[in-house]
């Protein structure tokens, strides 16, 4: 039977504004988000800014919600993307969470859109006491 518990919880806010890629050079951009995140944003003509910065706020609540800050991880390490039904979801490069320490996990993301904040939670689970 699989176990699972709660390891961590993390939550972030993000101004939209801050986020406006018109004014962050394509370094800054690729450092802080994944490839696909990049070449997603690039594309769109509306929403940009609100798309950008609630990827980093889910990077910012899961680095959180794992205990470890980004020490040991780059945020364009962390891809942040939408299922079949428009549910967002965390992915991990390879040898990521090796590398942190950690062996089996279950990430849950939740992102929201108010004002002039990209709010996203995020709950880690550690199933069958893998960390």
């Amino acid at each position: 039977m699989t176990t699972a518990k709660i390891h961590g919880v993390g939550i972030d806010a993000v101004s939209i504004e801050r986020m406006d890629s018109d004014r962050m050079g394509t370094h800054v951009l690729n450092r802080m988000f994944h490839p696909t995140e990049v070449a997603q944003a690039m594309a769109m003509e509306q929403g940009r800014a609100q798309f950008l910065a609630s990827r980093f706020a889910a990077k910012e609540a899961l680095v959180k919600a794992l205990g470890t800050g980004f020490r040991g991880i780059s945020p364009s390490e962390i891809a942040v993307k939408v299922n079949a039904i428009g549910k967002p979801e965390i992915g991990l490069e390879a040898g990521i969470l090796e590398r942190l320490g950690f062996d089996s996990i279950v990430i849950h993301l939740s992102l929201t859109h108010e004002g002039p904040l990209a709010i996203a939670f995020v709950v880690v689970e550690e199933i069958d006491g893998a960390f």
